[in-house]
């Protein structure tokens, strides 16, 4: 039979054991650990490493700064200034916690492009404290567009983190706000959304204001349209592209990948063709200058129409403008800016949005036909510069 004190000797390690289990369990994890746990569930990754910026790009002077393990707004900024994922994305879930203090206003974009009102070019659901009945800006909000089903934030008095969710895999769009359904839309069905992009960067806005974020992970889902969408510029030259002959413009890729025209007159013809497409571009020109987009190009006599730009209100055709058929009646943006466009050509039918607003539509194009793409330059003295020029072929229109 073993002495006490052998019983002792075996014990105490034993002992030492639970006891540390114990002080493990009762000990609070960190964001970062907290973060991580969550990231081994249920195919949700960390989107922030508790460290530092790695994986996010600032745009302006957005006052973000990482502090105990959050991303924190410290109040620096404004607007327009955000800081936003390296990285796109399409479908997905993404979970966070927030907490604001008093006066703030944020909110998490999505979709989002890298210029132009995102509220309006991409999405945003608002944040920030409750304003006493859903409104279009309250938090849980999808900015501008649709009132939240219910207030679910808490008050800043509350000294709490808020937990959100935003579920995105279209057409299905549900936020959740500290476990509450608060959106639950089919964005193609809703006439404000159903052109908004499909894919882009997850971004924080910065309001100045203090606004903490923690434990942000998200899990992706399938894609549906990323891989429809090419790339038309490569970024270091003209491979895919023929200049027009007696072309007096220069075309050339800047260093940083952006395309310019300049100083004349004449166009730059894409090699593929394309008969129903949709076309996205961020554009950017000098003031007075001329150019425009043509879709189903075929030679210089025979066109196609043009989508046109020319930041001058009181132009016959400014930029957004349908050549000749429909006339853009506002330029949603400043002059000299970049500017967000898209267009959609689906057999008789154009849309064309500038920075997230339709400026002109019509159902009465001609008969639908394949034709290259062609950018001109129809300036002496002034400049374009095509940024991200994007294309998703659509089927063709039945005969």
């Amino acid at each position: 039979m073993p002495t006490s004190t052998n019983r002792f000797r075996h014990a105490l390690p034993i002992a030492l054991c639970i006891a540390l289990c114990f002080a493990a369990l009762s000990c609070p994890l960190s964001s970062t650990a907290r973060g991580q746990e969550g990231a081994d569930e249920e195919g949700f990754v960390p989107l922030f490493n508790g460290k530092d910026l790695t994986g996010w790009v600032k745009e302006g002077d957005a006052g973000f700064v990482v502090r105990d393990g959050m991303l924190v707004c410290n109040g620096s900024g404004n607007w327009p200034t955000w800081l936003r994922t390296a990285e796109e994305y399409e479908n997905f879930i993404l979970r966070l916690e927030f907490k604001g203090f008093y006066g703030a206003e944020s909110g998490v974009f999505f979709h989002a492009p890298r210029h132009g009102l995102i509220s309006r070019t991409g999405f945003e659901v608002q944040l920030g404290d409750n304003t006493g009945r859903p409104r279009r800006h309250s938090p849980g909000a999808i900015f501008g567009a649709v009132a939240p089903l219910r207030e679910a934030a808490l008050s800043y008095r509350d000294e709490a983190f808020n937990q959100l969710e935003i579920e995105v895999n279209y057409p299905r769009l549900r936020v959740r706000l500290n476990g509450q359904l608060v959106q639950d839309l089919d964005m193609a069905e809703h006439p404000q959304l159903r052109l908004r992009p499909r894919l882009g960067h997850i971004g924080l806005q910065d309001r100045g204001k203090p606004v903490h974020f923690r434990n942000l992970r998200i899990k992706p889902l399938p894609d549906q349209v990323r891989g429809q969408w090419r790339p038309l510029l490569n970024g270091r030259d003209l491979t895919g592209w023929t200049i027009s002959e007696k072309c007096s413009a220069q075309w050339r890729i800047e260093p940083d990948g952006v395309l310019l025209g300049e100083q004349g007159h004449g166009y730059l013809i894409s090699d593929e063709t394309f008969e129903n497409c949709e076309l996205s571009c961020y554009i950017r020109s000098s003031p007075l200058a001329n150019g425009g987009i043509f879709f189903r190009w075929r030679d210089e006599r025979n066109r196609g129409f043009e989508i046109q730009i020319e930041d001058i209100p009181d132009s016959n055709d400014p930029t957004g403008s349908i050549y000749g058929r429909v006339r853009a009646e506002q330029l949603p943006f400043t002059p000299g800016e970049w500017v967000l466009m898209q267009v959609t050509l689906n057999g008789q039918h154009c849309a064309v949005r500038v920075n997230g607003v339709i400026v002109a539509e019509s159902d009465e194009m001609p008969k639908a036909r394949s034709g290259n793409l062609s950018l001109q330059m129809h300036t002496g003295k002034g400049w374009v510069r095509w940024q991200d020029l994007r294309v998703r072929p659509l089927p063709p229109s039945e005969q």
